[in-house]
């Protein structure tokens, strides 16, 4: 590996932080084309289990359905386009139904229920299953992508698939969480999780256990 210089070092321009236009373009282009990390399969125990990811103006679903799968739905009615679910995560019984007009769907996916419509011409359940977001499992870890046509998961992720396999992540659970509403670009929070430049000063007990010039 090359010696690193100052001069590869750079800061983004400010517009970058603050643009509206550019943070539309990274919504397009990152958060609705690439694979999200959303949680941990143990999140999602046992049939019915479910929780919601969020992002922009996006809802999804993410469940373990009754044969044990682990899918994702946009949390959306395919009649109205109602909520379907509003608790941030749950344990479903055997179905989501809508609130609004008791339309109700498998945990697959499948309408299996709307009432009233048996005697509308062609009008078939097959033809309006929630709206599924492709899943792809790694480590234990649980993506989706919200691209109508996603990168596969095994090419995107190339260089990582076989880097952490003697981590044992896949029987990693999740012992507590923490969520905190940050009134900052997103590319700061990225960018401070991903160097240790900064944890001589602030994180000292942390800096003696990895120290930040072994980090990369």
């Amino acid at each position: 590996m090359s010696p690193r210089t100052a001069q590869d070092a750079k800061t983004l321009a400010q517009r970058y932080y603050t643009g509206q236009d550019v943070y539309e373009a990274e919504t397009r282009n990152v958060f609705f084309q690439r694979w999200l990390y959303v949680g941990r399969t143990t999140s999602l125990a046992g049939s019915g289990r479910y929780f919601l990811f969020e992002i922009e103006s996006e809802s999804v679903i993410v469940l373990r359905d009754s044969d044990g799968e682990i899918r994702a739905h946009h949390n959306v009615c395919r009649h109205r386009g109602t909520r379907l679910l509003a608790e941030p995560e749950g344990q479903l019984a055997k179905t989501i139904q809508c609130l609004y007009h008791a339309w109700t769907y498998s945990l697959d996916g499948t309408l299996i229920g709307a009432p009233f419509m048996d005697d509308v011409e062609s009008f078939f359940a097959a033809d309006y299953p929630l709206k599924s977001v492709p899943v792809a499992i790694w480590e234990g870890c649980v993506f989706i992508n919200l691209a109508e046509e996603p990168q596969p998961f095994e090419q995107a992720f190339a260089p990582l698939i076989d880097k952490f396999g003697s981590w044992t992540m896949d029987e990693l659970e999740i012992a507590h969480s923490i969520s905190y509403d940050v009134p900052a670009n997103w590319k700061l929070i990225f960018q401070n999780y991903s160097e240790c430049y900064h944890c001589p000063g602030l994180h000292p007990v942390l800096n003696k256990l990895t120290p930040f010039r072994n980090s990369s």
